[in-house]
């Protein structure tokens, strides 16, 4: 049988859920790298023809996320840019609790 990979994840609580998930549904799986997950992704593996039934799994369960069309990555300027302003206005307002207090 030949398996193909659809997913990776470092976290344990995810492989358990996928498990029970693949099993329920008669999905043929395994799991690459099970036994070092402590550093290294786990790559989640089907057999071929079954990758569409287990991509809409992994979307139904929440473990999958489509973009959606229009919606943005916050791009690191953003980042910065927001995290600035927000630490601007801490010190702003605690510049005038401090004036107000006096």
């Amino acid at each position: 049988m030949e398996y193909t990979t659809i997913w990776e994840t470092r976290k344990q609580n995810q492989l358990f859920l996928l498990r029970n998930i693949f099993e329920q549904n008669n999905i043929d799986y395994r799991f690459l790298d099970e036994k070092n997950t402590s550093g290294l992704a786990v790559r989640v593996q089907v057999v071929r023809g079954q990758e569409e039934k287990a991509g809409a799994l992994l979307r139904e369960n929440g473990l999958l996320k489509d973009p959606s069309p229009g919606a943005e990555r916050v791009t690191p300027t953003k980042f910065w840019i927001w995290l600035f302003v927000a630490l601007f206005i801490i010190i702003v307002a605690a510049v005038i609790i401090n004036w107000w207090m006096r």
